[in-house]
């Protein structure tokens, strides 16, 4: 059984509770606030909270730090947690960029530990039988792919630091990187942009939507992110119909629902999936590569390749300005 410590007390962390866990037990907590550690050691019952991050890193009977930080923390702690010698699984963005990503995972290297991305959305069953329909050929050749994760931000408690520069924030760190994701995973390596624009927050220059026209050998994509509207999906278009997943790239714990369309005799139906939470099986199965010495599912190769892409987008965006999302200017 791992034994996992985390850094920090941000909401995110609370969604790997209440489930049962096979490889991994959460041991410990730390926050720069004693109370906030006490308290949230107390309501998930864990064994040992610390006012101090650096206390946690030196307990010796932890051996896997999470890391639910701001973004601009991630890269910095997956390195002193890795001198250490804890194995990291460190939220999205793993770094805000390709040379921060290849100090901390050649940190990680030097250190002997695995280094895994949160990439929490993997772990849905609904995105596994796209992917089968897809190397099935139910849809044909796949032609081109739509994907926006655009969230209302009111629904977020805590959750200024996206808006903050200083933090890392920003919409295509935020939920973009699911997007370079995904798209590479249907599309390949020769998955690149060709053209994007970015809007940014008027006052912090932050950005508050993104949307990128991207090309590879097979397919166009489009890839949308941003904040102060409800728009999360994909749609996967092939030559003989096509497969829309609304909604389950978020890791809320709801049921999904996956609407096949086939051209010929125009077939449509639609396929349900239950409530699953996500965050339990990617820290198990993060446990589980650490017990077993094996390569997880989500690799430092196709980190570094997501890191690389959104770094592209950037270079290659125009920028327009506009006021904060309302919900969150207060």
């Amino acid at each position: 059984m791992v034994r996992i410590g985390i850094l920090g007390t941000a909401n995110i962390a609370r969604l790997f509770f209440g489930g049962t866990l096979r490889h991994a037990r959460f041991v410990a907590v730390a926050s720069r606030s004693q109370e906030r550690a006490e308290a949230f050691a107390a309501e998930f019952g864990l064994e040992r909270w610390y006012g101090s991050y650096d206390d946690l890193l030196a307990d010796p009977r932890i051996d896997a730090i999470y890391i639910p930080l701001p973004h601009h923390l991630h890269a910095a702690y997956s390195i002193l947690a890795a001198r250490a010698g804890k194995h990291v699984l460190v939220e999205k963005p793993a770094a805000l960029s390709r040379e921060e990503f290849l100090r901390a995972r050649d940190a990680c290297r030097q250190s002997g530990v695995l280094l895994m991305e949160g990439m929490m959305y993997r772990f849905k069953s609904i995105h596994t039988r796209v992917r089968a329909l897809v190397n099935e050929g139910r849809i044909g050749r796949v032609r081109h792919i739509d994907f926006s994760w655009c969230l209302p931000m009111k629904t977020l408690p805590r959750s200024r630091f996206r808006l903050d520069a200083a933090s890392g924030g920003g919409a295509l760190n935020d939920v973009g990187v699911y997007g370079a994701d995904l798209l590479h995973k249907f599309l390949g390596p020769s998955l690149h942009a060709i053209s994007a624009t970015i809007v940014r927050e008027e006052e912090g220059g932050v950005d508050i939507f993104t949307q990128a026209l991207c090309f590879s050998d097979a397919a166009t994509a489009t890839l949308t992110c941003g904040y102060g509207v409800d728009a999360n999906y994909y749609v996967v278009g092939g030559e003989e119909g096509s497969l829309h997943v609304p909604g389950s790239v978020s890791g809320r714990v709801m049921e999904n629902v996956l609407q096949i369309h086939l051209v010929k005799d125009d077939i449509r139906k639609v396929e349900v999936f239950p409530a699953e939470n996500p965050y339990h099986a990617l820290v198990d199965h993060f446990a589980e590569c650490i017990e077993g010495g094996t390569t997880p599912l989500i690799t430092t190769d196709e980190t570094l390749r997501n890191i690389t892409f959104l770094d592209q987008i950037r270079q290659l965006a125009t920028d327009q300005k506009l006021p904060a999302p309302a919900s969150v200017q207060s």
